[in-house]
């Protein structure tokens, strides 16, 4: 019997995302490959979600000259929007990416995995965690950061996420851990963030997940309540650079081609987002684009190319297409849900727009950005 939790869909049959079983009452992590992760029973549901989430996009893929009205609409429906787009594509990312859904800087030597792990440790060395520390991880997914940091640095954490299914993945991942009693999840909205959450953490960091919201200073707004005074806030950024010209058509694509392959309502320049930080009452403390390279890193879009490994090959142009193929062949077969091709699909579109952005330099996932709230805030 699977656990019962929230979708955004009145209609949905939990059954539909089966993640745990219960077995005397414990809730057992069930391990599943990918081919039982992407099947869903409710079929219809899937083919549904599938559906809010494109039409969205729709007008723009046709014509981008009237995007100001599109932008507008979507950031009426951001969070309509997002949740949609993590209940279909979050098996897909935990199968080619792991359970940490952001990018690293990559230096030569690294695997993937040490990238991804080091990335998330300088995080909780810039917010100076602690197991005396309790902070907010600001858009968790399923947790893999979460549980990086805690392991690194004994601090308590807090995962705030408006997505049921991967609330639950998150439970399910710290039981099988033993993490339980250093890990609260709270299903909220970081665009509202419930005010008991007001003035309750020491710290803290979002990663690559604010570029969800309809526009930063509103999430950052609601993160700067959630501090202590003093309190730090560290946040990786996808946002566009200063070699981005949006009187370019080829730039404006590539972009437009990102925001739609990753739920994002309208991607902010650096500065915007410097901006809105301060805008909301937040001290700058340092800011840095760790996607520029330097004589002993690699570009942080070869990932996406994809390497010579099993785990490299999954994430490169080739391994992506034959996994849209082996998903077609399931779906021609129903054995998998209505719609999962249509997601692999758009999933292979975003990583070759992720790429062109950064091989021209108009685009980084990784805008480094430590915060403090004022200690007379």
């Amino acid at each position: 019997m699977a656990t019962v939790f929230e979708t955004n869909d009145p209609d949905a049959n939990n059954d539909s995302y089966d993640l745990v079983k219960k077995h005397h009452g414990e809730i057992i992590y069930e391990a599943s490959g990918f081919v039982t992760k992407i099947h869903r029973k409710d079929s219809q549901l899937n083919r549904r979600v599938v559906n809010t989430y494109t039409d969205l996009w729709k007008e723009d893929r046709k014509d981008l000259s009237n995007k100001d009205e599109t932008i507008q609409k979507r950031r009426e429906q951001a969070q309509t929007m997002t949740n949609a787009f993590y209940d279909i594509v979050t098996d897909f990312y935990e199968y080619g990416w792991g359970e940490s859904f952001h990018f690293a800087r990559t230096y030569k030597g690294d695997t993937f995995e040490q990238s991804i792990k080091r990335h998330e440790q300088f995080l909780a060395l810039k917010l100076g965690l602690s197991e005396k520390h309790r902070t907010l991880d600001v858009g968790c997914g399923v947790g893999g950061p979460l549980r990086e940091i805690i392991r690194l640095s004994g601090a308590h954490v807090t995962g705030l996420n408006n997505n049921g299914y991967q609330i639950e993945r998150c439970k399910a991942y710290a039981k099988k851990l033993g993490l339980e009693s250093k890990t609260d999840y709270v299903k909220g909205d970081f665009n509202n963030i419930p005010r008991e959450l007001d003035g309750k953490f020491d710290s803290a960091y979002a990663m690559e997940a604010c570029v969800h919201s309809p526009k930063l200073e509103i999430v950052y707004g609601e993160v700067f309540r959630t501090l202590k005074p003093g309190g730090l806030f560290c946040t990786f950024e996808w946002v566009t650079t200063s070699k981005y010209d949006e009187n370019n058509p080829e730039h404006k694509k590539i972009i437009f081609d990102i925001e739609q392959g990753n739920s994002i309502p309208s991607l902010s320049s650096y500065i915007q987002a410097l901006e809105a930080a301060k805008k909301v009452g937040f001290e700058i403390l340092e800011y840095q684009d760790h996607a520029i390279l330097e004589d002993s890193n690699e570009p942080w879009f070869n990932t996406l190319k994809g390497s010579i490994s099993l785990d490299g090959f999954r994430k490169s142009r080739v391994g992506r297409w034959i996994t849209h193929k082996f998903v077609a062949s399931l779906e021609l077969l129903h054995l998998v849900a209505p719609g999962s091709t249509d997601v692999a699909n758009l999933l292979n579109n975003t990583a070759d727009a992720l790429v062109l952005g950064g091989e021209t330099g108009i685009f980084t996932p990784m805008m480094y950005i430590l915060l403090r709230k004022p200690k007379d805030a």
